[in-house]
C-alpha cells in the first residue's frame, strides 16, 4: 500500500518548490505524486519538470485544454491501482508534517476507508476539519472533511461520474472538495479524522482579481448547494 498524491494546478509557479519539497520531506518513502498542470500561463509546468527531473516518484502531466481540478483528480485517481490511497494536495498548498504518509498509512492498515487530517490556514492557523461518525449521512453533516483529504482509490469504482456533474452533464469547476468527498464518504465504510496537523492551506486572495474571486465564490456555493440537495447519485 502507498499514498498517491494527486495535484491539479494552474499558475502556481511561486509555490512549486515548496510543494515539491514538502512531499520529498516525508519520512516514509511509500508515496508517489501525479501533478496535472491545467494550462498554466506562468511557466508552472516547465518549473515542475525541472524540479522533479530524474525522480521517478513524480509524474507531470500538461493538459492541452482546461479540465479544472475535479475532473483532473478523478481521472488520475481512476487510473490508480485499487490498493493505492488517493491524497489530494492543491498546487498552492503544502504538506507541513514529515510524518503525513506514515500517519495515513497507519490508519489505512487499521481498516479505514476514508481518512482526513487537521490542517492550518497560513494566515491564522485555523482548522475547520473535525470528526464525522461512520453511520451519519455525509450530505447532511457539516463540512468537516477538508484538508488533507484521502481515500482508498477502489472507492471510486462505486461512484458514478454523475456525482461530479451538474444537470447538464458538465463537470463541476468549483467546490470540488465537497463534490469529491461526499460521495466517497457515502460509499466508504470506516471513516477516520486525524487531529494532527499535516497540511497548510495557503490563502493568497491578492493573486486573484476581485471580479474573478467573486464569481468563483458564487460558483463554489452553487456547486455545494447542488451536491448536498440532490444527495448521492447511483
Amino acid at each position: 500500500m502507498r499514498i498517491h498524491f494527486v495535484t491539479a494546478c494552474r499558475n502556481v509557479l511561486s509555490n512549486t518548490e515548496a510543494l515539491i519539497q514538502s512531499v520529498r520531506d516525508q519520512a516514509s518513502s511509500d508515496w508517489s505524486h501525479t501533478i496535472v498542470d491545467d494550462c498554466s500561463s506562468d511557466g508552472t509546468a516547465d518549473r515542475l519538470r525541472a524540479l522533479t527531473a530524474g525522480d521517478s516518484r513524480f509524474k507531470i502531466v500538461s493538459n492541452s485544454e482546461r479540465r479544472h481540478a475535479l475532473r483532473n483528480i478523478v481521472d488520475v485517481s481512476r487510473g490508480l491501482r485499487e490498493d493505492e490511497v488517493v491524497a489530494t494536495l492543491d498546487g498552492d498548498d503544502v504538506l507541513c508534517n514529515p510524518r503525513t504518509v506514515e500517519i495515513l498509512l497507519a490508519e489505512y492498515e487499521r481498516g479505514a476507508d476514508v481518512v482526513w487530517t487537521a490542517h492550518k490556514w497560513d494566515t491564522n492557523g485555523m482548522n475547520i476539519s473535525g470528526h464525522m461518525p461512520d453511520r451519519v449521512d455525509p450530505y447532511a453533516w457539516p463540512w468537516v472533511s477538508s484538508h488533507l483529504r484521502t481515500f482508498r482509490a477502489s472507492l471510486l469504482g462505486r461512484v458514478s461520474d454523475d456525482n461530479f456533474m451538474n444537470h447538464r452533464g458538465e463537470w463541476f469547476k468549483r467546490g470540488y472538495d465537497q463534490a469529491l468527498m461526499l460521495p466517497v464518504l457515502r460509499v466508504g465504510g470506516a471513516r477516520k479524522y486525524v487531529p494532527e496537523v499535516c497540511y497548510q492551506y495557503n490563502i493568497d486572495s491578492a493573486a486573484i482579481p476581485s471580479a474573478e474571486r467573486d464569481w468563483a465564490e458564487r460558483d463554489q456555493i452553487a456547486t455545494v448547494n447542488i451536491v448536498r440537495s440532490r444527495g448521492f447519485l447511483r
